[in-house]
């Protein structure tokens, strides 16, 4: 079997469903993050019936949440992407126009803001020299953060409105979904230069990297996935998912690719991919 869903937690009210359940809430997820340190999930949240932001702490032993950080006021601080970041232990958290939240975990606190006063969609952690990197879209460029003081070291320019960032391992480089230009950035964190744009056509959104069979997905917004191939930096196959693809992740335990469809003929929907199966 490929799956299927055994739970569906309803955050506004912390209850387990068996398989999906419709129950409305006021809770919206935007992000989620896991910490291999403790095990447990962050989910962020905005309720905008309360005008407030949350990091609801999901344990997923029981797929419950145990704690809820509060960020302050949602239409002020949306957030929209998170990074944990296993050297210092902290969370970083996206903001919609005002920068970075840094939160321990630990004590639930907000430690520090980093301040980026651009449209944050995407961050990814670079183990190699333990930088995040997060994309800025309003400016067409992708930011540098050094955790260990929480400052901007550097600002790369890449293609127009960047939005999804993935981390390829074997390479040690950094991709960048340019929705504006249709390209795809390749970053080369040891000088932190654009080394190579690579054509993609349609309007890329989400992108990630898989480490079985080595290639980079990258979700469009046009009805298709484009599978490009790191050491050749070309496309090697386009796979029809019959809506709109905006956001695209790995699942190592059963090598397959999820994908976020917005069908304007059909419900919305997560598209499943069988990458073995794609070439």
């Amino acid at each position: 079997s490929a799956g299927y869903v055994k739970y569906t937690l309803v955050l506004s009210n912390n209850t387990l469903y068996p398989g999906n359940a419709n129950v409305e809430g006021n809770l919206y997820p935007s992000a989620i993050a896991y910490n291999p340190s403790n095990g447990y999930l962050y989910v962020l949240a905005t309720s905008p019936y309360y005008n407030t932001s949350y990091i609801l702490v999901v344990d997923p032993i029981n797929n419950t949440i145990i704690e809820r950080i509060p960020l302050g006021v949602w239409w002020a601080i949306l957030p929209s992407s998170a990074v944990y970041d296993p050297k210092n232990g902290y969370l970083y958290v996206a903001l919609n126009v005002t920068g970075v939240l840094v939160v321990n975990p630990a004590t639930k606190e907000v430690v520090a803001k980093i301040p980026i006063h651009d449209q944050i969609w995407d961050m990814v952690y670079d183990p190699e020299n333990g930088y995040i990197y997060a994309t800025a879209s309003f400016s067409g460029t992708v930011s540098v953060i050094n955790p260990a003081n929480n400052s901007i070291v550097a600002t790369i320019k890449v293609g127009g409105i960047p939005i999804g960032i993935t981390y390829d391992p074997k390479n040690g480089y950094i991709y960048v979904a340019n929705y504006g230009t249709c390209e795809v950035s390749v970053i080369d964190p040891r000088n932190n230069s654009v080394v190579a744009n690579i054509s993609v056509g349609g309007r890329p959104w989400g992108i990630a990297y898989d480490p079985s069979n080595g290639y980079v997905y990258v979700a469009e917004y046009c009805d298709r996935v484009v599978v490009v191939d790191p050491s050749t930096d070309k496309v090697v196959a386009n796979i029809s998912v019959g809506g709109v693809a905006r956001w695209v992740t790995y699942d190592p335990s059963n090598g397959f690719m999820y994908v976020t469809v917005d069908c304007y003929k059909a419900p919305n929907n997560v598209t499943v991919i069988a990458p073995n199966n794609t070439i």
